[in-house]
């Protein structure tokens, strides 16, 4: 019942919803996919050199808060358990998609004394728009992916 609840929500969405919404659940699939025959780099690279093109085609101009909500939407719908790796990749490509910069960070926190803990998440503008932790800033940030891919 849950679901038919959920669909005939998503149906009695706006057009512009309907369709982030459906992007993110074909990103959220072609990541998921992209990870057990790929590596992160690569999947990230294909991605972001789509999204140039693409974005002719691409209709609207929603707030990156929308975006995200789409992302999140999708995330809850689609079957299977996804990293926050794959979520914040995701939102990044769709980001993009609609002309938004952000800013793709990974930080690493000592989880007991012999492992350490990975977390991703995406900023624009200072602020976190998915991957936000109660606890994020335990979290050292690496160099952001940004200045990585300049090198």
């Amino acid at each position: 019942m849950r679901r038919y609840r959920t669909f005939r929500a998503f149906l009695s969405s706006r057009p512009g919803d309907q369709l982030r919404v459906a992007l993110s659940a074909l990103l959220l699939v072609s990541v998921s996919i992209g990870f057990i025959i790929g590596s992160f780099s690569r999947i990230r690279h294909s991605l972001l050199r789509l999204c140039g093109p693409a974005s002719l085609f691409v209709p609207g101009n929603p707030a990156a808060e929308r975006v995200v909500s789409a992302v999140d939407a999708a995330d809850r719908q689609v079957p299977g358990d996804r990293t926050c790796l794959m979520r914040s990749l995701t939102a990044e490509a769709l980001l993009r998609l609609y002309g938004f910069t952000p800013e793709h960070r990974i930080g690493v926190t000592k989880a007991t004394d012999t492992e350490m803990k990975a977390h991703s998440w995406l900023e624009l503008r200072d602020d976190v728009l998915i991957g936000d932790l109660e606890n994020l800033s335990r979290y050292e940030p690496l160099p952001s992916l940004e200045m990585v891919d300049r090198v």
